[in-house]
């Protein structure tokens, strides 16, 4: 029995009462599982912030109640703001003049030929405030017809509220 007791000792010992482990050591891999979780928070915060953001410089646009369910094609955005100031994208042209409208011209021919969207090449989106005097967006409207040869362009408006 004496012989029993020591090896159920010896048992014990050895399953539970192995060699303590050393504190002060410092483990040689990393941990990759939290650099994994933070990188896909961060992602789909950024993939959500891009589908939030609008496209070209920020102006009030008119509302509307009839419009277009067309999807969007990923086209240059020409801004026209109140004062006239014209924009491509978020680019600053200055106001309305024959050179910021060659400008214009020449920033939409490189969007055109480096295009986010095939479908894109040959359209603008055209942002004009609701404020803005029609004879400072004529020109542009003029340009884009006369000059580059356009025959559809994409205007921006927003829905409007009453039915």
């Amino acid at each position: 029995m004496a012989s029993a007791a020591g090896d159920k000792g010896l048992r014990v010992r050895r399953l539970s009462g192995h060699k303590g482990s050393k504190i002060d050591t410092v483990r040689p891999d990393i941990n990759v599982t939290p650099l994994v979780d933070v990188m896909l928070v961060l992602l789909i915060i950024f993939m959500l912030m891009t589908l939030v953001m609008g496209r070209g410089h920020d102006v009030t646009l008119p509302a509307a109640q009839h419009f277009s369910q067309e999807k969007d094609k990923m086209q240059p955005v020409v801004t026209v703001e109140a004062d006239g100031t014209l924009y491509v994208e978020k680019n600053k042209l200055g106001i309305v003049s024959e050179a910021t409208l060659k400008e214009m011209d020449n920033q939409v021919q490189a969007a055109w030929k480096a295009p986010k969207n095939p479908e894109g090449v040959g359209r603008v989106y055209l942002k004009a405030d609701n404020k803005v005097e029609y004879s400072k967006v004529y020109p542009v409207l003029e340009y884009l017809n006369k000059q580059m040869a356009m025959s559809n362009v994409d205007l921006a408006i927003t829905k409007s509220e009453d039915k």
